[in-house]
């Protein structure tokens, strides 16, 4: 059994990944792994399988501690994770002990820097998450982010001509916090708490158009499924660990310090894909209209339909065609 799997979302950006894979402190090649799932366009995944290539640089070797999946472009970085859960369901992967997403830009701290990218000055030492780990079997998830932990709230905000969803600094009357997330879906998790989860609900691995919306619904669907199993959430960069919103509260008095930040609903991402989640009224006849037409079905007729999952190397025979 590996110990960690390194699960990489890459679209394109893979160079990004490489150039800072030294960030990854204590990587061992004899215990961990690297799983790139890639839904880079036709023309250029090939070259983003080359810059891949270069992790041997790292002790990596081809089919033994370093794959690279091809998948379709579906749900943007969500949709990789959705995936993985699938071939460990599938034993395509054998589950590991933790499993770490990460986004391809994730490590880069030049280049794509945003919320979702490791902080400055942060060790990502896989010893020193293991250890975290086995302090305390509570512990689900453990995480690096730039804002802290995301407090995933209800939206009351009711406006017929913007939509406002995302940040903000204050809770808001009549928003009700539901769970956690982190930003970009960005974190370390024992994988059995989301595997159970899905031999309860297989259909959600493949279900949905696929879009920008739905891919954000999943980012707070990924944590709800962690948060409503009760689990301990570990932030590495500010030493802090809690199970509940409450709690989270109350250790920011405690320590009068802010350890995250509230994320609001986008009213229409949720009536289309998140009503097992939360559901919210029609924000305007109009409004639901207009994403329908413009947004919700474009994309489920486009979507790619081949959910298969292809394992490729540099030496693949489909590469020499």
């Amino acid at each position: 059994m590996h110990r960690f799997h390194l699960i990489v979302q890459n679209y394109n950006k893979l160079q990004s990944l490489v150039d800072n894979f030294e960030r990854v402190e204590n990587f061992d090649p004899r215990r961990d792994a690297v799983y790139i799932f890639d839904c880079s366009p036709t023309d250029t995944w090939q070259q983003e399988l080359l810059t891949a290539d270069r992790l041997t640089e790292h002790d990596l070797e081809w089919n033994r501690n370093l794959f690279f999946i091809r998948r379709r472009n579906w749900g943007v970085n969500h949709g990789a994770q959705l995936d993985y859960f699938r071939c460990l369901l599938d034993n395509r992967i054998p589950i590991p002990t933790y499993s770490a997403f990460v986004q391809e830009h994730y490590f880069d701290l030049e280049n794509y820097v945003k919320e979702d990218t490791l902080p400055e000055n942060a060790h990502y030492d896989l010893d020193q998450i293991e250890r975290k780990f086995e302090s305390d079997p509570e512990t689900g998830c453990v995480f690096f982010a730039r804002k802290g932990i995301r407090i995933c709230v209800s939206n009351p905000v009711r406006n017929n001509h913007t939509n406002f969803f995302g940040d903000a600094a204050e809770l808001f009357e009549g928003a009700t916090p539901r769970c956690f997330c982190t930003d970009g879906g960005n974190f370390i998790v024992r994988p059995e708490l989301f595997v159970n989860w899905f031999k309860k609900n297989p259909r959600y691995l493949t279900k949905g158009n696929g879009s920008y919306g739905f891919s954000h619904v999943w980012e707070t669907r990924l944590g709800k499924i962690l948060y409503d199993q009760k689990i301990k959430w570990v932030d590495m960069c500010r030493d802090a660990r809690y199970e509940t919103v409450e709690e989270l509260f109350s250790l920011q008095r405690s320590r009068n310090e802010k350890l995250g930040e509230f994320w609001y609903d986008n009213w229409l991402w949720y009536f289309f894909h998140g009503r097992d989640q939360q559901r919210y009224p029609l924000l305007s006849v109009r409004s639901v209209l207009t994403y329908l037409f413009q947004d919700y079905l474009p994309n489920a007729l486009l979507c790619s339909r081949d959910k298969r999952l292809e394992f490729v190397s540099p030496d693949s025979p489909r590469l020499a065609d």
